[in-house]
């Protein structure tokens, strides 16, 4: 067992290995990425960061290593000041070890928004790093046209479905999302998630939990729990990766 030090520092835990061995096998679909506290929370005063450990962290950069395209919502992007991703020697390495034909040198960033406000960092990249912004029909555009590819589907809302069969009909199979809560509610909705990475955090946040305080609750438009079979269940330290699929 690794020492309690070694651990808290993110030593011990060779993030790359980890993800080729019990991540590489997803051909395609779409896969959520998230963090979660042992009372029910995906952030802390907004932010994702205080969640996550070191391990956790790593092993969000391989999964982005091993997809076509990274999905986030808007909210989401501008709170954690997104840009293109980048990868290390050793993601890179691990990308080009599971290469598949027509994959980019680095995954796409696509970012889903009704307002079309994208976080400067997103934007001010070389044509090669543009984003792809998901939007609906009736956006105002103007602030990320000729900036960013555009996919503008649905009327007053965004068509989702018709969004990820975009991304698809453009190579990009292999999809991660990074959320946020909205996003995945309305991913779940829809029923487009092939697969569920969740590390469960040793934190508490006390930021109001569904199950145990109705003011947080949000009324869910399934008419049951969709359920997903657990691929595997890894402790690291004080972390658990879990990983489900259909």
């Amino acid at each position: 067992m690794s020492d309690q030090t070694d651990v808290q520092n993110g030593t011990g835990f060779d993030a790359p290995a980890f993800a080729e061995r019990l991540y590489a096998d997803f051909p395609e679909g779409l896969r959520t990425n998230m963090v979660m506290s042992i009372d029910g929370s995906v952030s802390f005063r907004g932010r994702v960061g205080p969640l996550s450990s070191p391990a956790d962290r790593a092993l969000f950069h391989a999964l982005r290593a091993l997809s076509d395209v990274v999905l986030v919502g808007a909210a989401t992007a501008r709170v954690e000041k997104y840009g293109p991703p980048t990868l290390s020697d050793e993601l890179t390495e691990l990308r080009s070890r599971n290469r598949w034909p027509g994959a980019s040198d680095i995954p796409r960033l696509a970012i889903v928004t009704l307002t079309c406000t994208l976080p400067e960092r997103s934007l001010d990249v070389p044509p090669e790093h543009r984003p792809i912004v998901i939007t609906s029909a009736q956006a105002d555009t103007s602030a990320v046209r000729g900036r960013a590819e555009i996919i503008a589907l649905g009327d007053d809302s965004i068509d989702l479905t018709a969004a990820i069969a975009g991304l698809r009909a453009r190579g990009l199979r292999r999809i991660n999302c990074e959320g946020g809560p909205s996003l995945l509610d309305k991913l779940s909705e829809g029923d487009l998630v092939d697969e569920f990475c969740v590390t469960m955090a040793p934190q508490v946040t006390a930021e109001g939990n569904p199950v145990t305080d109705p003011a947080a609750a949000v009324r869910s438009p399934l008419d049951a729990p969709r359920r997903f079979r657990l691929k595997h269940a890894v402790p690291h330290g004080d972390d658990v990766f879990l990983r489900y699929v259909r």
